[in-house]
Formats: structure tokens, sequence, C-alpha cells
């Protein structure tokens, strides 16, 4: 894996006026941390969503963020930070903006055989490429985005990462992780009565590629296998669309935030035997939780849960079914100890240091 080059900057401090242009595709949550993140230092955030959908949508997309882009500049706005690479990230680099690009995940990888990652189609790829290679600084939520090898599906090819799909990248480079806010999760004790196994996959449905990406199919067989412990399912777009389920696991949609943290606090155990990820919010909210965590072999996910709960090397149900056993297993003291240390671990991605780091990055460019 090839080395992420370490920006030297200022203090945070040195950036404290001036607006920012913050444009992405959708107003993701992840988005709006960042943007309230930002704003709650006294930042002045001009947000702008990017909606191209489809490919006749692009031009209009184009046009009015241009309008956005245009009337940015008349305010003095100097910097526009992109969350992901992509068509949305061009314009800011063209038109003469600092840009700052946040790498999430899809815009580092291509898996044709489930339909993700925004490499695999050439048009964007020429985009990435180009917004990348003149960006003033690229900031991966982890460093393993940057070049990695994917071992764990055969849905696309083995060598990934944003350096390998733009060869000869010089623009320099600073990992930026996600923050969370541990007082919204942490609150239940460990010791509490806890049965099962969760997993978020928000917008899956049956047979679409968020459901093979973040591994549903194989938490099905799971649950197939295990007819005695009960699975969660939460955050799919239509579960009316899973069908024949075995009666242990259920399939919801999108639940609120206090629902959310209640059930991570009523499951034992987190599954995330995703395909592809960038830095996992839900994987960190659910170890604030006390969930122990069992993920895939892939990008972020070893690094983010160290020696606490199992990881699979291979895209096999047997294999997350073996892993669910395991942990199942542990004596009540050990599966205690090892919550603590879960919620020890995330509580160091906070949004605060990811703020400073930042700004950090703004003030030294």
């Amino acid at each position: 894996m090839g080395e992420v080059s370490q920006v030297v900057v200022k203090s945070s401090s040195a950036f404290t006026t001036g607006p920012i242009a913050y444009v992405a595709p959708e107003a993701y949550a992840f988005v709006r941390k960042d943007i309230e993140g930002l704003r709650s230092r006294g930042i002045l955030v001009l947000e702008h969503s990017f909606s191209a959908h489809r490919a006749w949508q692009l031009p209009f997309a184009l046009t009015k963020q241009l309008h956005f882009l245009v009337g940015a500049k008349r305010r003095g706005v100097r910097h526009a930070v992109s969350h992901f690479a992509g068509y949305h990230s061009v314009l800011p680099v063209l038109l003469g903006f600092r840009t700052h690009i946040i790498i999430a995940g899809a815009d580092a990888c291509s898996f044709p055989g489930i339909r993700y990652g925004s490499f695999r189609k050439p048009l964007m790829s020429a985009a990435m490429a180009y917004s990348m290679r003149n960006a003033a600084t690229l900031l991966p939520v982890h460093e393993s985005l940057r070049q990695f090898r994917n071992i764990f599906s055969g849905f696309g090819p083995i060598e990934q990462g944003y350096a390998h799909f733009v060869e000869g990248l010089k623009t320099r480079e600073r990992p930026l992780p996600y923050g969370v806010d541990a007082s919204q999760w942490s609150s239940a004790s460990n010791n509490m009565s806890r049965d099962g196994a969760i997993c978020v996959a928000m917008g899956a449905s049956a047979g679409n590629a968020i459901h093979f990406r973040k591994g549903i199919d194989m938490i099905i067989a799971a649950a197939r296998s295990l007819p005695h412990m009960p699975f969660t399912v939460v955050g799919a777009a239509k579960p009316e669309s899973y069908t024949d389920l075995p009666s242990n696991i259920s399939i919801r949609g999108r639940v609120s935030h206090a629902e959310m943290r209640d059930l991570y606090h009523a499951h034992s155990l987190y599954l995330q035997p995703s395909v592809m990820e960038g830095l996992p919010n839900a994987l960190c909210e659910a170890m604030l939780c006390g969930c122990l965590p069992i993920v895939s072999a892939v990008t972020s996910m070893p690094d983010i849960i160290g020696n606490i709960g199992a990881i699979m090397h291979n895209r096999e149900p047997e294999s997350l079914t073996s892993c669910i056993v395991r942990l199942s297993e542990l004596d009540p003291s050990q599966a205690t100890e090892s919550r603590t240390a879960a919620v020890n671990r995330i509580r160091a991605f906070t949004m605060e240091k990811r703020m400073d780091d930042l700004l950090s990055v703004l003030a030294g460019s």
C-alpha cells in the first residue's frame, strides 16, 4: 500500500474568517455533520447539493452549480470542500477555487459485479481524475482508500484505490477520518441484556447494489443457519421487497436516531460484511453502543475494530456464521470487557478532531 504524504499545516485557529463553499452529491448525514461542525466554529458555509441521478440531468446540474459557484466567488469564497470526487468536483477546480476533496469510498473503487464504484464509469473516471490531479488537497476518510487489494470478493478487480486508478497522482494528501459524537450513542450499560445481531444498510432492497455491497444476502443465509438467534437489518429502502425470509430476521426501513440507539443497545453483535466501505459511521456508532463488531477485511474496517470482535477474510456465509458463533460463545466477563474496549476505541474518532484537522488543512493552503 502506498504511503499517504502528510500535510504540514498551521494551527486551525489561523483559519477563522472567510466563507467556504461545500459541495456534495446529496445532503447525506455525514455531510450535514461537517457543515454543522464548520458553522459551530463560526465559519460561513455556502452549501450546494449536486443532483444528477440520470445522464440527462447532468447539464442542468452543472449549470445550476455554475451559478452557485459564480455567486460564491462574488462573496469572496476561496476554498471549496467537495465531499466525494465526481462531476460535482470539476467546476470548483476549473473555476480556481482551492478545492479540498473528501474521498469517502465510492470514489476510490470499481465493483462492476454489483454496479458500485465511480471508477467503473469512464466519463465519471475522467471527471474524478481531473479533479484529483488539480485539487489543492485530497482528504481520504482512511489512508487505505489510496490503494488497496480486493481479496474479499469477486465483484471487482483486485487492485483498487484512487491512486491506482489515477496514476502518478501528486496532489497533497491527508487522511481525515469521520467523527462521531459519543454522547449521542454510548449511554446504556454494557452489562444490560443483549441478544442477536444487527446491520445498518441504508437504501437496501432485495437484489440491488446496496443489498450485495452490505452483505445482506450473507446475513439472510446466516439467519437460516442460526434459527435461534434474532437478526435485524435497518435502513432498507423497500423492506417489502424481501420475501421468503427466515422467521428470525427482521428487515426494517429508516428509524429515528433514538430508535437506532435503542436497537444498537438491544443487540449483541454488529455485522458489516461489506464488499466495500470508506469509514462506516454505523460501525462506529454500534461500537459506541457496545456492540461487538464482525467486519470484512476491507479498507478501514480491520483498523477500526483492532483486536475487538472478528474479521471475515472471504465472502462466504459460512465465514460470517462462524464469526457469529465464536463471539456469541464468549463468557460474560469477556464480552463485557470487549464491549468496553469497543466503546473506548471509537471515542478517539471525534468531530472536534475532524474539524480541527479540516480547518488546519484550509489554513495551510
